[in-house]
């Protein structure tokens, strides 16, 4: 659930402000409202950060074991930023150096090794020679007194030394003589590599400082929040306050050190204008499921919805019907166990997740009797038991249309999954009138479900359908734009028929985009399938059996590879879309940070 928030006026004498904010982070249960604007103070400070992050960027990687400097001051970590930062400057130079050499060196091989001052001297001496690049057309049109030498030819052009006494017009473009020659470039090129091999081996070095920068950085974020919050504090005379949240369970913590301190402070409700940070509370088991949204990035707004909890009971039964496959669900909990062995001082929350999806597929999959695609497996007893012939995978087990069973499924997890949106949205607006309207709603939905039966799976029409329309439609006309005069809500509402219209619309291709849950588990399925057929044909000679070996890891892995990414595109999707727009929640909260010491500091 979202905790709810007071919102807090902190007012202290302003010669007690640095301090007053020291206590108040030693205390760490405010959010504090930081000022947008910075002072130079910060923006050094700043400055400092992006030192360090651009060194901690440019470390390279390396499988070398390199032990680690014990982590230190901020000094330390500025100076060792500082040397990387120079070491990867010399690196950047002598590179770009290395790579104007090497275009050099190619424009010049073509034209051999010789000694541009050679052919200065002897120009000195009265021996003109010039070098061209010419066609094989060309070279006909020197002069008769010009001799000629070839020295590389090309598909298209010859590179030519012309030799001659006597000035003479040749009527091609010279080639200008290179500054130094090919040994000379060649052998600054090797010089120039061997100062880069120097610099990569000190920057190799430089990764035991890696500790020391991160340790730098928090030291960092935690003056940064700092001097973010005195900034932030406003001063008339001698008083200085500053505005934050703190939840309402901790206010009486607040209320303490305030007494304690001396500090002024006032506790209010937020205002509808007020940016509210968001903090999210829910039992251990719920919390299964914020590894999904700390990767989504997603956070509800104060005065939106935690659907935490039904995010996991959906998100379980998706996986299971997308993935569909007992044998991977068993894959999927034996490497949850092992891992969790493994690292038994890692967060709980991820490994339950896998705990619980893992059994969702395990059980999705033993009733429809799908276990690696194998069809033999379901007639044996040990999986047979669980088999449930309308849903069954395989036809030497089904009974009838399994297809538009497993369809009919998915639509009434959709209506089901939707309508539990309206029942939040109706309970939150209770007891205003409003709170109607997604009883209109909820009709409206389960009229379309019953359509979406007859369009799609071929049921006869449900006789209440039109009328479930029809009576939803008035409701949410009738209540839909109630605020106070119900006369003027209706006429509002009927003013709005339109897109009230198309928003029905929008509810029918929501439930259908349900049926992808039966789409991407057939695929699964079928892929599942065509590579053990594969396997299967291929022989029983020992390089057959290697290549079946090697086929089935290869085509079972990537069939789960795919199965996972389905999760992402279209089990989120359900949650984060189609359920969180009928809730009409927009995601944008941010968390809730309060301020407080980010070191440990004995």
């Amino acid at each position: 659930m979202i905790v709810k928030m007071k919102k807090v006026s902190l007012v202290v004498l302003e010669s007690e402000k640095e301090r007053s904010l020291d206590k108040l982070r030693d205390l760490g249960v405010v959010h504090l409202e930081f000022s947008p604007e910075q002072n130079e103070k910060i923006t050094e400070l700043h400055s400092k950060k992006t030192l360090i992050e651009r060194a901690l960027s440019l470390l390279p990687d390396t499988e070398e074991e390199i032990e680690q400097d014990e982590t230190g001051d901020l000094s330390l970590a500025l100076e060792a930023a500082e040397k990387i930062d120079i070491e990867n400057q010399k690196h950047f130079n002598i590179t770009d150096k290395i790579h104007y050499l090497e275009r050099e060196i190619d424009k010049l091989s073509v034209w051999g090794d010789f000694k541009p001052e050679d052919i200065i001297e002897l120009r000195e001496k009265g021996v003109k020679v010039k070098l061209y690049e010419v066609t094989k057309e060309q070279l006909e049109q020197f002069p008769e007194s010009v001799k000629t030498f070839v020295i590389s030819r090309s598909k298209v052009s010859l590179r030519v030394a012309a030799v001659f006494l006597e000035d003479v017009k040749i009527p091609f473009e010279e080639h200008q003589l290179p500054e130094r020659s090919l040994s000379e470039l060649e052998k600054e090129l090797d010089e120039k590599k061997k100062e880069l091999e120097i610099i990569d081996k000190d920057l190799v070095k430089l990764v035991s400082k890696r500790n020391i920068l991160e340790s730098g950085l928090e030291i960092l974020d935690e003056m940064i929040e700092f001097e973010s919050a005195v900034n932030s504090m406003s001063g008339e005379e001698k008083i200085s306050y500053i505005t934050g949240f703190v939840p309402v369970k901790l206010s009486d913590k607040l209320k303490e050190a305030a007494s304690k301190n001396g500090w002024g402070i006032m506790l209010s409700d937020p205002s509808d204008d007020d940016q509210v940070p968001t903090l999210v509370e829910n039992p251990k088991w719920i919390r299964a499921i914020s590894p999904v949204f700390n990767l989504l990035g997603t956070i509800p707004g104060y005065k939106e919805f935690d659907i935490s909890l039904w995010f996991l009971m959906f998100f379980s039964i998706f996986w299971g019907m997308i993935i569909g496959d007992a044998g991977y669900g068993a894959i999927f909990l034996f490497i949850t166990i092992f891992l969790r062995i493994k690292f038994k001082k890692a967060p709980f929350e991820p490994f339950l997740l896998l705990f619980i999806t893992s059994f969702s597929t395990i059980a999705w999959g033993g009733v429809t009797g799908n276990w690696f695609g194998v069809e033999s497996l379901t007639k044996h007893e040990l999986f047979s038991w669980m088999i449930i012939p309308s849903i069954a995978s395989f036809k030497s087990v089904a009974e009838g249309n399994v297809d538009k069973l497993i369809m009919h499924i998915c639509f009434v997890i959709g209506a089901v999954h939707l309508s539990v949106a309206h029942f939040i949205n109706f309970f939150r607006l209770m007891p205003s009138l409003k709170a109607y309207s997604e009883l209109g709603w909820l009709s409206v939905l389960w009229a379309l479900y019953f359509l979406i039966r007859s369009l799609v799976l071929k049921y006869p029409p449900h006789p209440a359908a039109l009328w479930m329309l029809g009576i939803g439609l008035g409701f949410v006309i009738i209540f839909s734009e109630q605020e106070g005069n119900f006369i003027k809500g209706v006429k509002n509402g009927f003013s709005n028929l339109i897109l009230i219209s198309l928003g029905s619309i929008g509810f029918f291709s929501d439930i259908v985009s349900y049926v992808r849950l039966f789409a991407v588990g057939l695929a699964t399925i079928e892929v599942a399938k065509s590579f053990n057929t594969m396997a299967a044909g291929l022989g029983n000679g020992a390089v057959a059996i290697i290549g079946s070996v090697f086929i089935l890891f290869f085509g079972h892995g990537l069939n789960i590879i795919l199965g996972c990414m389905s999760l992402i595109v279209h089990g989120v999707r359900l949650n984060m879309l189609e359920f969180s727009g009928h809730l009409g929640m927009e995601w944008s909260g941010f968390a809730y940070k309060p301020f407080k010491k980010l070191l440990n500091k004995n």
